[in-house]
């Protein structure tokens, strides 16, 4: 028997098979993201408003980004129903564009060897692509973009900036100095808007000093 005929026998249109990358199998996010569980589901999650490390090992195919998926729905139905306990939500899953900025900072032989370009990359690297990642994530949702990036979970509370203090702020500011990576505007007039919308005045704190 064929597998088309296979499929029209029991009543179906298309292969639930085709797909092996979860983010684009339509039987997995339409059906199974919600309902469907790994076996060890319940250790791999943990408890939200206590998060611990688990770490997922994986041949291909064997579930690890239906997992991550599932993690990210998880924690978007947590935050809604725990305003002041969230889990912000980091997806460090495509380390390319980082590591093509890297490479391109390198001298010219190295650059052209990629076991190289992987050798020079440190774990401190990795932070550094990390904290960007979550920083660009908090600062778009701070500014109010249009297309946020990262996780659909990470939604802010509407009255953050009236939760951080003026020294959680400057904090603010210094890390999206460093690592805010948005490629929707430019990155001074992006800063400004932050520290505007932040409500801080650098002047206060020099008032402070001085007292």
């Amino acid at each position: 028997m064929k597998l088309h005929d296979f499929l029209v026998h029991h009543g179906m249109s298309v292969n639930p098979f085709a797909d092996e990358d979860a983010q684009t199998d339509p039987v997995f996010l339409g059906r199974c993201r919600t309902s469907t569980f790994h076996p060890n589901w319940d250790k791999l999650y943990g408890d939200p408003t206590n998060p611990a490390t688990s770490i997922v090992f994986g041949e291909k195919g064997a579930g690890k980004t239906a997992m991550r998926i599932q993690v990210a729905e998880q924690i978007k139905e947590h935050n809604q129903t725990h305003s002041d306990n969230r889990v912000f939500v980091i997806e460090y899953d495509d380390f390319n564009p980082f590591l093509d900025r890297f490479a391109d900072r390198l001298s010219g032989r190295k650059r052209r060897n990629p076991t190289t370009i992987l050798s020079e990359w440190k774990l401190w690297d990795h932070m550094d692509a990390i904290l960007s990642l979550g920083i660009t994530s908090a600062v778009d949702r701070l500014l109010d973009s249009s297309q946020p990036s990262g996780s659909v979970a990470n939604h802010l509370p509407d009255d953050v900036k009236k939760r951080l203090d003026r020294f959680q702020k400057r904090d603010l500011l210094l890390l999206a100095a460093c690592y805010d990576n948005s490629l929707t505007e430019a990155f001074q007039t992006r800063w400004y808007r932050l520290r505007r919308k932040l409500w801080y005045m650098p002047w206060q704190n020099w008032a402070v000093r001085s007292i």
